[in-house]
């Protein structure tokens, strides 16, 4: 009937299968389709993330609205080791509070510029805070995307 192993049907199965086989034509196929279906095939191989990697296309998700400024995008989240790593975009006077970080945090500004305090920073700086610190507000005048890895759930900017 198949070469799958006959433990995984029953004897229904095995009916509904017995029949369709038998009423199964076989069609011929020109070499344009073979050609097509090929290229198809190794496209959707080609698309997938190898084994053990994940891929986030920029169309995907939604962004969380955490003021009506700021705007935030999880990537990815690690509720074992408590951390996450996110997308935040603020427009022009965007501002996210003071807060304690609970453990080490990497803010990396991808767009824009913003102030963590007095602390002036541009697009390709990376700030890192260690486990126990505060760091004032963080604004901008400008708008700003930040990459940021740090504490889940992000308390302090809820």
């Amino acid at each position: 009937m198949t070469d799958l192993p006959e433990d995984i049907f029953d004897e229904a199965d095995a009916k509904v299968f017995a029949r369709l086989a038998t009423a199964l034509q076989a069609t011929e196929v020109s070499e344009a389709q073979r050609l097509r279906m090929r290229l198809r095939i190794r496209e959707l191989v080609a698309s997938q993330p190898p084994a053990g990697t994940m891929t986030l296309r920029a169309a995907e998700d939604e962004w969380q609205t955490l003021s009506p400024l700021v705007r935030l995008k999880v990537l990815r989240v690690d509720p074992i080791a408590g951390n996450q790593t996110v997308l935040i975009r603020a427009a022009p006077g965007g501002i996210m509070p003071r807060h304690r970080h609970s453990q080490d945090e990497e803010f990396i500004v991808l767009e824009g510029e913003c102030r963590i305090g007095e602390l002036r920073l541009a697009a390709g700086d990376a700030h890192f805070s260690a486990a126990g610190t505060w760091h004032e507000a963080t604004t901008t005048e400008t708008g700003v995307l930040v990459l940021l890895r740090g504490e889940y759930p992000l308390a302090a900017l809820a």
